[in-house]
């Protein structure tokens, strides 16, 4: 599935269908690519979803996160913003453990996205927060901080364990590592960061899934094209063990677009199925491509 010049800067599944952004407002396709719905007073930059109860967590350039509900036809049964903050926060994830919720953003503070090498970047923390009423919101802790763009986010909670895995940018559009924050709910959330992958090409995470043997982490990156960013970037997928070391490494995904992916997003499908999300050419025409293998 193909929707040409989509110029859309994120998207999620959701179910069998995708949640993404166009020109700053929510949109909703299907799996055809058919536009079924869209939202044109909800801002919305960064997207993250929870279809196992119709949630659906945003973060935009006016410092807001919001959390809207929908029903199955995709019919507004709430929308709030449950965040707005001094500093713009990026990248919202949402989790459920147990009856309390968990909610990441990442807040920047000062100069956002810098791809001057010799310019001192903005101080990015990826936040953890969490509530009971969707409301109501603490700060657990801050999983990092430092002087260097802290993006694409995604959670896990996995046997007491969050897992939080993030890229770690030099610069926009330079070597960036990937890395997982390992937070242990028996140790007094004692946190770990491990890097999964060096700096040494421009890394984007997308998915991170347990396995039989550990977890897998899927991305984006341009280690075939070094230099390229998103115009050399493929897909490739690699998998640790339990304590995430390393089992294999850059396994390359063969896909009909052979260069110039930005991945957004892989989801498991019926009878072994997958489903790849991704921008096709992110800084040109920008089409949003579904791919099923």
């Amino acid at each position: 599935m193909k929707v040409a010049n989509a110029h859309n800067g994120d998207a999620k599944f959701y179910n069998d269908y995708i949640v993404t952004e166009v020109q700053g407002k929510l949109v909703i396709y299907d799996m055809n690519g058919n536009q079924i719905k869209s939202f044109s007073d909800i801002n919305a930059n960064w997207i993250y979803c929870m279809p196992q109860e119709n949630y659906i967590i945003y973060a935009n350039s006016d410092c807001q996160i919001g959390l809207l509900k929908v029903d199955d036809n995709f019919n507004i049964i709430s929308n709030r913003i449950i965040m707005t903050t001094a500093n713009m926060q990026i990248d919202p994830t949402l989790i459920k453990v147990q009856n309390t919720y968990y909610l990441t953003a990442t807040e920047i503070q000062g100069t956002a996205n810098n791809a001057d090498i010799n310019a001192e970047n903005g101080t990015y923390t990826l936040h953890l927060f969490k509530s009971t009423d969707l409301t109501n919101w603490s700060l657990v802790q801050d999983v990092i901080t430092a002087k260097n763009n802290i993006e694409d986010v995604d959670i896990m909670y996995l046997n007491h364990k969050f897992y939080i895995t993030f890229e770690k940018e030099v610069v926009d559009k330079g070597d960036s590592s990937l890395n997982v924050a390992t937070i242990d709910t028996t140790q007094a959330n004692k946190t770990t960061i491990t890097e999964l992958l060096p700096a040494d090409c421009d890394h984007e995470p997308a998915s991170v899934k347990a396995t039989k043997n550990g977890f897998r982490v899927y991305y984006s990156c341009d280690k075939n094209y070094p230099g390229e960013s998103y115009s050399g970037s493929q897909i490739f997928y690699s998998d640790y063990d339990l304590n995430w070391n390393p089992i294999s490494i850059d396994c390359p995904v063969e896909t009909e677009t052979q260069k110039g992916i930005l991945l957004y997003e892989v989801k498991d499908g019926d009878h072994g199925k997958q489903y790849f999300l991704y921008s096709q050419d992110y800084l040109n025409e920008d089409n949003m491509i579904i791919e099923e293998q």
